[in-house]
């Protein structure tokens, strides 16, 4: 399925609509080089557009409200390592398995190219996230955020 990620424009998206399983509404378009890590923990709401480049590790699940619009290159991670295990220090990543947290973006969000959301976050609706923010921590509904860490630059 991996060639499926390589296929440009419309054919492209409606054949990953098509094969990949991820729940979807309608006009989802997830445009091509989109990484989808576990896509059958991946929901996707209505009138939502993936740019380019983008991966997304639904392993602890990924829910994308409506209205979304996710920049080029931008990062959802819902898995990390567990890096202290038994309250040990990271040794070997492979052995200590994950730790999986849901994210769950509302709606009319818009996330800014290049941006990362960790693990177990939520983004609020009406939400802006500039470009290249990292997201650690949950955002509340009707803001825009930036940097790294994030801030409120603006409330609506």
């Amino acid at each position: 399925m991996h060639f499926l990620k390589l296929i440009p424009g419309k054919i492209g998206i409606l054949l990953r609509n098509i094969l990949i399983p991820y729940k979807q509404g309608v006009n989802v378009n997830v445009f091509e080089f989109v990484q989808i890590d576990m896509p059958s923990k991946l929901s996707i709401g209505n009138n939502v557009y993936i740019n380019r480049g983008c991966i997304l590790n639904a392993g602890g699940e990924i829910q994308i409200g409506d209205n979304v619009g996710i920049g080029p290159n931008v990062i959802i991670y819902s898995q990390n390592h567990n890096y202290w295990q038994d309250n040990s220090c990271f040794t070997n990543f492979k052995e200590n398995g994950y730790i999986r947290k849901k994210v769950i973006i509302g709606n009319n969000v818009w996330i800014g190219a290049a941006s990362i959301i960790l693990p177990g976050v939520n983004v609020g609706d009406n939400a802006i996230i500039a470009a290249g923010t990292i997201i650690t921590k949950n955002i509340d509904s009707n803001v825009m955020v930036g940097g790294n860490p994030a801030e409120v630059i603006k409330k609506k």
